[in-house]
């Protein structure tokens, strides 16, 4: 799966299809973080940043998620050094069944 689109699309499609997630952020790019860097959900990420950093929010970003990897590039900051790690959690789904209606783009 491969996702050029703003990071808060990004992480909004990260929780529909992969729910159990957690991500981590990289300090490396993002620089030092007042909170913890490991361990959030795509929704807890997206209220974290919705507060602290909203600019980085409409950032265009790539979520990429295969065999090889499972990143979130920030092709603003660093196009080619992951700004969060992504860990699923148990089996990927091959797809999701239900798709909430607030979270339908249109």
């Amino acid at each position: 799966m491969t996702l050029h689109e703003t990071l808060q699309i990004c992480l909004l499609a990260l929780d529909v299809r992969y729910p159990e997630a957690t991500i981590d952020i990289n300090e490396d790019v993002l620089g030092p973080q007042a909170d913890s860097p490991d361990g959030w959900s795509a929704l807890e990420l997206l209220d974290l940043l919705q507060v602290s950093a909203p600019d980085l929010l409409r950032a265009r970003a790539c979520l990429r998620i295969d065999d090889q990897e499972s990143n979130i590039y920030l092709e603003e900051y660093a196009d080619h050094v992951p700004a969060f790690f992504i860990h699923c959690r148990g089996k990927l789904p091959l797809h999701r069944k239900h798709i909430p209606a607030e979270m339908v783009l249109r």
